[in-house]
């Protein structure tokens, strides 16, 4: 089958990034019962809400930050061969939280990503901490693979010109890949509202809780990607090498069927010297590649259908480019419905128009019925436009 190369059937996996205030909900109870008593910095603001300046400037500043560190990664990157591929966008915001996503072309871009997303959270961490003591930032990152497994709906942003729901409306798949088509055709309309949704999507959230200011949390499909990339980094690529450490396994409500979920992440190391010396304290040490390959692989492996190797078609490393067969099945299938579905209402809406428009016979016989009635219509009442001087006088009834 051919995968187009954007649009509704084109499979496609993507790294999704969270950033989250710590502490931001305590700040604003503070701020608007005690303002006077606020944390140091709030004088110097502008007259508005007194919590509004700090988190508006986290929205400018991540944007901006990782605009920059974007742009220092491509240049970095490019310098020894390696990948970076399309930037990253802003998904949406959720409260204090930004959620960024960018497609995979190649594996090795979701370590790019990471090295500058890295690099984006611990400077403006510093920076925020600097004006406000009381707030941090804490960060979640995971895979989430389209349009199987999980899906993107796209919505209308306003509800001007939307017909009234009823009984004969399409079904909603239908429907949603119909809206997708308008979306992939012109994907800057302000028409249209995209979201993603899915197992995965909810698997981000709530890994996201167990997320610290030290603690990156990964999805276990994620860290399985990151180590075979670090693997084969250059020694020469100027970014430090990540720091993985393992949790255990939790519960985690609603995701893996039940089954307990790999605690991965990051080391963030928001005050470095403290945590390397507590560390020591408690003989912890980052794990090498080799145990997380390993442990991810039969993981993987032995939590199917739940979970699956991530897969990029056209990816050079082959452990990351099978498409599982389902899932070509599936793909082929949700094609197959949409050419038949889309055919079906074309041949509705052509049959309708050709019984609202009579062929040529009919309309030669509602032509002459007409002018029948109005012949008939002229037999029993005068011209309105003669009056009966001009016409001659009215024939005389016989007895």
């Amino acid at each position: 089958m051919m995968i187009p190369k954007d649009g509704p059937f084109r499979s496609v996996l993507r790294l999704f990034l969270s950033v989250d205030i710590v502490g931001s909900t305590a700040f604003k109870q503070a701020t608007r019962d005690r303002p006077e008593k606020a944390s140091s910095g709030l004088d110097d603001l502008p007259p508005a809400e007194p919590w509004f300046s700090p988190i508006a400037q986290f929205y400018r500043g991540i944007e901006r930050t990782f605009a920059k560190e974007w742009s220092i990664c491509v240049e970095l990157s490019d310098s020894v061969g390696w990948p970076t591929g399309r930037p990253p966008e802003l998904w949406k915001s959720v409260g204090d939280e930004l959620i960024y996503t960018k497609v995979l072309d190649d594996h090795r871009e979701a370590l790019t990503t990471l090295n500058a997303w890295v690099k984006t959270v611990a400077s403006y961490r510093a920076r925020l901490r600097d004006q406000f003591k009381s707030l941090d930032l804490k960060s979640t990152a995971w895979l989430a693979g389209f349009p199987i497994h999980n899906a993107e709906v796209v919505f209308r942003s306003s509800v001007t010109g939307l017909q009234p729901f009823n009984g004969d409306d399409d079904d909603e798949v239908f429907s949603n890949l119909s809206l997708l088509h308008e979306f992939y055709s012109n994907p800057y309309n302000p028409e249209f509202t995209r979201d993603f949704i899915g197992p995965a999507i909810d698997t981000g959230f709530r890994l996201s809780q167990l997320s610290t200011p030290r603690k990156l949390v990964i999805s276990v499909e994620l860290a399985f990607m990151l180590v075979q990339a670090v693997r084969t980094q250059p020694h020469e690529y100027q970014y430090e090498i990540l720091r993985f450490f393992f949790d255990g396994r939790h519960a985690l409500k609603g995701v893996l069927g039940g089954l307990s979920y790999p605690i991965f992440w990051i080391d963030m190391r928001p005050f470095p010297f403290l945590e390397t010396t507590e560390d020591a304290l408690n003989k912890i040490i980052p794990l090498d590649t080799d145990s997380v390959l390993a442990f991810c692989q039969e993981f993987i492996k032995s939590s199917g259908p739940h979970c699956f190797t991530p897969y990029i078609i056209g990816n050079p490393d082959p452990t990351f480019s099978r498409v599982p067969d389902y899932h070509q099945e599936r793909l082929r299938g949700l094609e197959s419905y949409w050419q038949r579905e889309a055919q079906k209402r074309a041949d509705e809406k052509k049959a309708g128009l050709e019984k609202s428009q009579p062929g040529d016979g009919e309309l030669v016989q509602q032509n002459a019925l007409s002018k029948l009635l109005v012949n008939l219509d002229g037999l029993d009442t005068p011209n309105k436009h003669t009056t009966p001087e001009q016409d001659g006088p009215l024939p005389t009834k016989r007895p």
